[in-house]
């Protein structure tokens, strides 16, 4: 989930940051093919950092501890392929992001590599390999993926600012509630004590500050400011499990800025105990599994 994507980042913007390296992940059951790409890639300036798999399903498992810049594969491999680990990584949110080239030999056609590029490939090599070939594309390959991954960390730094000064506003609201119910407590039992006009007027002031607390028209309005920097989220939530209702969406939405079960409870007005209720019940209604926090899926969202 996001919390995992965002461990991996960070280990990954840590490693390019210290050791200055691609890494490279080749996969092909030709060992004299791996070796051969291997050396090729090791005599570059830039010194790829290089990783190698006999097939799909051990360079899955690869990825599962070591999430690599770029993947080049093989076309033909048993166990796994070069297509199934396209479509496998391309399924991952982890890695979906992640340029695979494909190397191929007879599956030149157009048609073969229509079914390359609907996979998910970024680009392809024909054999015999040549290096110059090789680092052209691994070069175009790597600028791109890594330009991209500049502008979304920027997004992402930009929807963290936004999400923090809304976090801040909600929590602002959150203790003027406090204040405000504190207050009409005391003119409540002020006004149990008063009789003739001075328990009306104590009555008057009773309904005037329970129309200053947050209802339900700011709960609108704070969804159409949420929105503006999580746009549709409600909709894929919804799509994704129609069963949800409007509190439950709102649960959501303060989990996506990142509050805390006690921020949450202050805001809506109902005990810790309750919010950590109601997290279950979305959870079971989203059909997530027992390791699956739910705030790690709603990040995801």
């Amino acid at each position: 989930m996001k919390k995992l994507a965002n461990t991996y980042e960070q280990s990954h913007y840590f490693r390019q940051k210290i050791m200055d390296k691609s890494t490279v992940l080749l996969v092909d059951d030709d060992k004299e093919n791996l070796q051969t790409l291997s050396i090729y890639l090791k005599k570059r300036e830039k010194d790829y950092r290089v990783l190698s798999a006999p097939n799909g399903q051990i360079a899955a498992k690869i990825m599962q501890k070591d999430a690599p810049d770029i993947i080049i594969t093989d076309w033909d491999m048993p166990l796994m392929n070069g297509i199934e680990l396209i479509k496998y990584v391309k399924s991952n949110p982890i890695l979906a992001e992640i340029p695979v080239i494909i190397i191929t030999g007879i599956n030149i056609s157009p048609e073969y590599l229509k079914t390359a590029f609907d996979a998910g490939a970024y680009d392809y090599i024909t054999k015999p390999i040549s290096y110059l070939e090789l680092y052209a594309r691994t070069d175009s390959a790597l600028g791109i993926y890594h330009a991209l991954r500049t502008i979304k960390k920027q997004n992402r730094l930009i929807e963290e600012q936004k999400n923090r000064e809304l976090s801040t506003k909600m929590m602002e609201i959150a203790q003027k509630n406090q204040v405000m119910m504190g207050i009409q407590k005391n003119i409540r039992t002020l006004a149990s004590k008063l009789a003739g006009s001075l328990k009306k007027e104590a009555l008057q002031i009773d309904k005037d500050i329970d129309l200053n607390l947050t209802k339900t028209s700011q709960w609108e309005m704070f969804k159409v400011q949420f929105e503006n920097i999580h746009q549709n989220f409600f909709e894929r939530l919804q799509k994704y499990c129609p069963k949800l209702s409007q509190i439950d969406l709102r649960h959501c939405a303060y989990i996506k800025l990142g509050l805390s079960n006690p921020e949450i409870a202050d805001i809506i007005g109902i005990s810790q105990t309750s919010v950590v209720t109601q997290h279950y019940r979305i959870k079971k209604k989203l059909n997530l599994a027992t390791e699956v926090k739910l705030a790690e899926f709603i990040y995801q969202v």
